[in-house]
């Protein structure tokens, strides 16, 4: 990036299990090396975990980073139309279950590592700030973005461009049979999202990361990315819990990282993606939270990452812990 160019400013909005972690750690990478992004503010969302956990998951990345100067913001305790949903493979605080949290060295108090404002009012703020400049990138339930854009109906046409971990283009699902896990976790939020923004979106489907598609052995994880940096804070914790959290598995899919690597990296990253019409489907009984695509539409609103280089994504998740 050259001298002087204005960075992409990001709102990071996470659930903050360990992909979110990797995702957030590359961003900060990418902000601290390449200057090319600058963070200004990480809020939180219930999702793979309770909302108490994101913040201390997200302060103990930030911590590792020595970046604790990033504001954490406080979002939605639950979805919009709350349901009886199970957890996804990330435990129940949101790390394997894998503790953590020092009372020595961290507060018992998770209020005082938050700011005084909600999610919703630092989104609008932001946004109405830095007009068509922020960028959302969303690897969580979309809970926050629908509430901000349900509040503050002026931030839908101010907005630079959304990234979005969730949905899918081929009916396959994950915690249901045609529906991913940010997806179902609230799909009125996704629904009012895809439907209400008119900056480009971006989404990066549970499909991406088959095997098909997408295939890191277990072996190259914790053969090759655990021991590339020795004094990565954050590589330790993630080798700890990502051994509980893919044990028994054959393969390694990191999907938040695959989200951030796209945004980062587009033109190393993407080998392909398809502008389509799509919506989210909010009624049927085996189709709530699956992305409905209308091939019959030309008004394209969404850009559907299908297939990423494996390679290169290896390569960027590498660059993410060197030194």
């Amino acid at each position: 990036m050259s001298s002087g160019t204005k960075p992409n400013y990001v709102i990071f909005d996470t659930d903050m299990g360990s992909d979110d972690a990797w995702a957030l750690q590359m961003i900060l990478k990418a902000e601290k090396v390449l200057k090319s992004v600058k963070v200004l503010a990480i809020t939180t969302v219930n999702g793979n975990t309770t909302n108490e956990n994101v913040i201390k998951n997200t302060y103990r990345i930030l911590d590792g980073f020595d970046r604790t100067d990033i504001p954490i913001y406080k979002g939605a305790d639950e979805a919009l139309i709350p349901g009886d949903i199970k957890r996804g493979s990330h435990g129940a605080n949101g790390f394997a279950d894998v503790e953590f949290w020092d009372l020595d060295k961290y507060p018992s108090d998770i209020n005082t590592l938050i700011q005084r404002k909600r999610a919703i009012e630092i989104i609008r703020d932001l946004v109405m700030e830095h007009p068509n400049e922020i960028t959302l990138i969303c690897v969580g339930p979309l809970t926050n973005i629908a509430l901000a854009i349900k509040s503050f109906s002026e931030i839908k046409t101010n907005i630079k461009e959304a990234m979005v971990l969730g949905g899918n283009h081929q009916g396959i699902g994950s915690i249901k049979p045609c529906a991913d896990f940010n997806f179902y976790m609230d799909p009125e939020a996704a629904h009012i999202v895809l439907n209400s923004l008119t900056c480009p979106i971006t989404t990066l489907p549970l499909e991406c990361g088959l095997v098909q598609n997408l295939n890191i052995p277990l072996d190259w994880r914790f053969n090759v990315l655990a021991n590339v940096n020795a004094n990565d804070k954050n590589l330790t914790l993630l080798n700890e819990i990502e051994r509980i959290r893919f044990r028994g598995r054959l393969s390694y899919v990191p999907y938040d990282a695959l989200l951030t690597a796209v945004f980062l990296f587009p033109e190393r990253c993407i080998r392909t993606k398809n502008q389509c019409n799509a919506t989210v489907e909010l009624h049927g009984s085996h189709t709530r939270g699956q992305t409905v695509i209308d091939r019959r539409n030309s008004n394209y609103n969404v850009t559907i990452i299908e297939q990423v280089y494996e390679e290169e994504f290896k390569n960027s998740l590498v660059w993410t812990v060197s030194e």
